[in-house]
C-alpha cells in the first residue's frame, strides 16, 4: 500500500495536468449552438450572427441547430443532458424564465442543470395588426378590443411564450380587455401569414422577427413595447405615448451551458461573446433588426434570470 499511495498519487496529478490541457486548448472540434426555436427568430438570428463570429474567435465552427418545439423545452432538453464540455451549448430566450412558473415536469431545472455565459441582447416588441386591417393606432386597437368581445384573436407562440406574456401583461395594465381568443403557433414566422392575411386580429411579436414585412409593408406597427423608442424604427410611438401607461416589456437572450461545464471554458466563452457584441458591425446588425447588444458576466446572468422568474410568477398570479 506505501508504495501504491505514491504512484496513485502521481496518476492523480498527470490526471489534473491532462484535464487542465484539454481546458486550455479549447476547443478542439466543432461547437453545436442549439436554438430551440424555428428558424427566423430573433434567437436564431443572434445565434447565426453571433455564431459566425464566435467561430472566427475560437478557430472551430460554430453549428446554429435549431431545435423547436413544446414551448422550448425539445431544445433546451437536448443541452441540460449534454456533457458539460462547452461543445453544445443553448442559445436560450425568456422561456427559461416563465416554463418553469407554468410547468411542474420540465425535464430539467433552470437553475439546477445549467451554467449561465453571458446575455447576447434584449428583443424590444410591437403590436401589430394586418395592412389590411381597419385598425391604424394602438388606441384604436384598444377601442376595437373592446367594443368587439369574444371576436377578437390574438397569435402566440406557445404556453408562456414572450407574445402570450406581452398580451396577458397589455390586458392587465390597459383594463378591459376581455374573451379575446389565443391562436397558437409554433414559432413568429408561423404565425405571420395568418396575421398578413387578416385572419388573427393582432400580435405582439419580437421587432426584430417584424421588421422585414414592417418595412414592406404587409404588416402595420402600431406601438412598440418598451420605454423608449426604438431607433431603427423612430416613427412607432411607444404603448406609453400611446395611451397604455407604465407598459414595458421586452424579451431577452443568453447563452447557457450545461451544468458542470468548466469555469476557464465559460470564461473563455464569456470573454469571446462580449467581445463580439461589442463589435461595431454586429453592433449594428442588431440595431438594424430592433435589437439591443447586451453583453453580462455569468454570475449577472444568473441573477437576472432568477430575477424575471420572479418578475413574472407576481404577473401570472394576477392572472389566476
Amino acid at each position: 500500500m506505501r508504495r501504491l499511495l505514491p504512484a496513485l498519487a502521481c496518476f492523480a496529478i498527470a490526471v489534473s495536468a491532462m484535464a487542465a490541457q484539454g481546458e486550455a486548448a479549447y476547443p478542439v472540434k466543432n461547437i453545436r449552438l442549439i436554438v430551440p426555436s424555428p428558424t427566423g427568430g430573433p434567437s436564431d438570428l443572434v445565434a447565426r450572427i453571433l455564431g459566425d463570429r464566435l467561430s472566427v474567435s475560437l478557430g472551430k465552427p460554430v453549428i446554429v441547430d435549431n431545435r423547436p418545439g413544446a414551448s422550448q423545452i425539445v431544445g433546451t432538453a437536448v443541452v441540460a443532458k449534454a456533457a458539460p464540455d462547452g461543445y453544445t451549448l443553448l442559445q436560450a430566450a425568456a422561456n427559461m424564465a416563465i416554463n418553469p412558473i407554468l410547468m411542474a415536469d420540465l425535464p430539467f431545472d433552470t437553475v439546477r442543470d445549467f451554467t449561465p455565459v453571458s446575455m447576447t441582447h434584449l428583443t424590444p416588441y410591437v403590436f401589430l395588426v394586418s395592412a389590411q386591417s381597419p385598425v391604424k393606432s394602438l388606441p384604436e386597437l384598444l377601442k376595437y378590443v373592446r367594443a368587439n368581445p369574444g371576436r377578437i384573436t390574438y397569435g402566440v407562440t406557445g404556453p408562456g411564450s414572450p407574445q402570450q406574456l406581452a398580451t396577458l401583461l397589455l390586458a392587465q395594465t390597459a383594463g378591459g380587455l376581455r374573451d379575446m381568443t389565443e391562436v397558437q403557433y409554433k414559432g413568429s414566422s408561423p404565425a405571420h401569414p395568418d396575421l398578413i392575411a387578416n385572419r388573427i386580429s393582432f400580435m405582439i411579436d419580437p421587432l426584430a422577427a417584424a421588421a422585414p414585412h414592417v418595412k414592406a409593408g404587409s404588416l402595420r406597427a402600431l406601438a412598440v413595447s418598451t420605454p423608449q423608442r426604438n431607433p431603427s424604427f423612430p416613427d412607432i410611438p411607444t404603448a406609453a405615448e400611446s395611451g397604455v401607461p407604465g407598459y414595458d416589456f421586452s424579451s431577452w437572450g443568453g447563452v447557457l451551458a450545461p451544468a458542470g461545464t468548466p469555469r476557464a471554458i465559460v470564461h473563455r466563452l464569456n470573454a469571446d461573446i462580449g467581445a463580439a457584441l461589442t463589435n461595431p458591425d454586429l453592433t449594428k446588425r442588431f440595431v438594424d433588426m430592433g435589437l439591443v447588444a447586451k453583453h453580462s458576466t455569468p454570475q449577472e446572468f444568473g441573477a437576472f434570470v432568477q430575477t424575471e422568474m420572479s418578475r413574472w410568477r407576481a404577473v401570472l398570479a394576477k392572472k389566476s
